[in-house]
C-alpha cells in the first residue's frame, strides 16, 4: 500500500512540476482595490488560491470539531438537568 501511496504522490507532483512549467509566464498585472501587486505567474495564483482553499476549509474543519468536543463535555458534565425531577 505505502508503494502505491508513494507512486500516486509522485504522480501528482509531477503533474504540478508540470502545469507550473506550462504556466510560467507572466500573467497581467496583479491588481487588488486599484493597487498594483505586480505580476505573477499564473500557477502562483492557482497555487495560492488551492492553499488558502485548503487552509479555510481546514480551520472551519477543526472549529467544529472544538465546538462539537465543547458540547460534548457539557453534556456529560450536567446530565441531570435535562432529566425530568423524580419523585
Amino acid at each position: 500500500m505505502t508503494k502505491l501511496k508513494g507512486l500516486l504522490f509522485l504522480l501528482l507532483g509531477a503533474l504540478l512540476v508540470d502545469f507550473a512549467v506550462e504556466n510560467a509566464l507572466p500573467s497581467p498585472v496583479f491588481k487588488l482595490i486599484k493597487f498594483d501587486l505586480g505580476k505573477l505567474p499564473m500557477f502562483a495564483i492557482v497555487y495560492g488560491s488551492l492553499a488558502i482553499g485548503f487552509l479555510g476549509g481546514w480551520l472551519g474543519h477543526v472549529l467544529k470539531a472544538k465546538r462539537q468536543k465543547r458540547a460534548a463535555a457539557l453534556a456529560v458534565e450536567k446530565p441531570e438537568s435535562s432529566q425530568a425531577p423524580q419523585e
